[in-house]
């Protein structure tokens, strides 16, 4: 079996020009004192080697090579240079690749440009990119006393953290979001700038995320933010982001916690102002921090919930759905749009799960035609897939039938 190495390539600081790493990959060989020699050769800083390990591609003898893994060498999007080098974000999740679902525009919320502030009064949308984090818990232990809701950007295997999809931790705390009412959104897999990507490498970008949050939820986001803001008309990105169904969301209001990791007084500062400059314009705001840097995640979070309730706003991400969906199913899961929000049929493997999954299919119907809704027309659609599915899990088992989700259809037929 193959095995990768990275390979950082470091420019020495010469004074006149900003140092830079490059990486490569190449494969272990069998005999371990075979790669101690390989490790050798390429250690050396001779043009003539580097051209050959790095295909042709030339450093002069101010560069050092450095072989290594993890953190320091594979982690995007700082450390890892794609051109060269195996990275982190270069593996896929399990599952086929969703962007072949069908994907169509819902509700009033636009699609096609960026979305930069609420549509709520006296509302403060509070969103966090790049986690979750080792933040993340104690986040949602603040937000769960003080009451509010938030929007979590998710990226799906960035800064060395590790497939949010096959790392525990990280599984159990996005399933956490949901059960404690919060949204998820995508913040991309890689953290990669959209705007230098092209537009197939975007849409992988995107579709390896929605897959591994897919593998955790049982479906994926309807909204993203892009890393860096950076995904514009010129470049095809939001025409890209709008043909996969996405709301682009930018923001009002910078915390800046990016610039000042750990100058809470200079974050605080600019909360002020910026609750100053939201009470001229409507008392609305659409505030970006990161779940990453602790300082704004714990310390700010805690700051802002207390002034905008001294204010009288609340803190929450329902300014973001109008009646827009908030979540897309897979084509392994059905799902109908209830207003804004959305019934589904839960996963099944086998005969149980598909009882199961149907006892809850009926169970959202009957709330469904009990609720305040005048139009019961998608009330009467989901009963008609509750009974198909309870035919399919009675009749499903053999082997040409398996008791599985992806053999019941129901898109033509309801």
């Amino acid at each position: 079996m193959e095995r990768f190495i990275a390979v950082k390539a470091v420019k020495r600081d010469t004074g006149k020009f900003t140092g830079r790493q490059y990486t490569l990959t190449i494969p272990d060989v069998a005999a371990e004192s075979a790669m101690q020699v390989k490790a050798q050769i390429v250690l050396q800083p001779s043009s003539i080697v580097v051209r050959i390990m790095m295909d042709n591609i030339a450093v002069p003898d101010s560069v050092v090579l450095q072989m290594g893994t993890g953190l320091d060498f594979c982690a995007v999007p700082v450390n890892c240079q794609q051109e060269f080098g195996i990275c982190d974000s270069d593996t896929t999740p399990a599952g086929y690749n969703m962007s072949v679902d069908p994907r169509g525009e819902e509700g009033q919320i636009a699609y096609g440009q960026p979305i930069r502030n609420c549509y709520v009064p006296k509302t403060i949308a509070l969103t966090y990119d790049d986690g979750p984090s080792q933040n993340t818990d104690e986040l949602l232990d603040i937000l769960d006393e003080a009451g509010a809701k938030a929007t979590f950007f998710i990226t799906g295997n960035s800064n060395g953290k590790g497939p949010i999809d096959t790392t525990r931790k990280w599984t159990d705390v996005i399933k956490r979001m949901v059960q404690e009412g919060h949204q998820i959104a995508s913040h991309t897999w890689s953290h990669d700038n959209m705007d230098e990507m092209g537009s197939q490498a975007r849409r992988l970008d995107m579709a390896q995320n929605e897959r591994a949050l897919a593998n955790i939820l049982g479906k994926y986001p309807a909204y993203m933010r892009p890393p860096y803001l950076q995904c514009s008309n010129h470049t095809g990105c939001l025409s890209d982001m709008r043909d996969l169904g996405y709301h682009v969301i930018s923001y009002a209001f910078d915390s800046g916690d990016w610039m000042d990791p750990d100058n809470f007084t200079a974050m605080a500062e600019r909360v002020d102002q910026a609750l100053e400059s939201g009470d001229e314009q409507g008392s609305r705001m659409l505030l970006i921090q990161h779940d990453t840097v602790r300082t704004s995640a714990i310390d700010l979070t805690k700051y802002i919930l207390d002034v905008v309730s001294q204010r009288g706003w609340k803190g929450s991400y329902q300014l973001l759905l109008s009646e827009s969906v908030l979540m897309m199913i897979p084509n392994g899961g059905i799902g109908i749009r209830l207003g804004s929000a959305l019934a589904q049929v839960e996963r099944f493997t086998n005969k149980v799960e598909c009882f199961e999954s149907n006892a809850q299919c009926e169970q959202d119907a009957l709330e469904c035609t009990n609720s305040s809704r005048t139009d019961k027309t998608t009330c009467e659609r989901l009963e008609t897939i509750c009974s198909m599915q309870f035919l399919f899990c009675s009749t499903c088992g053999q082997a040409e039938l398996p008791c599985e989700i992806e053999k019941f259809y129901v898109d033509k037929q309801a």
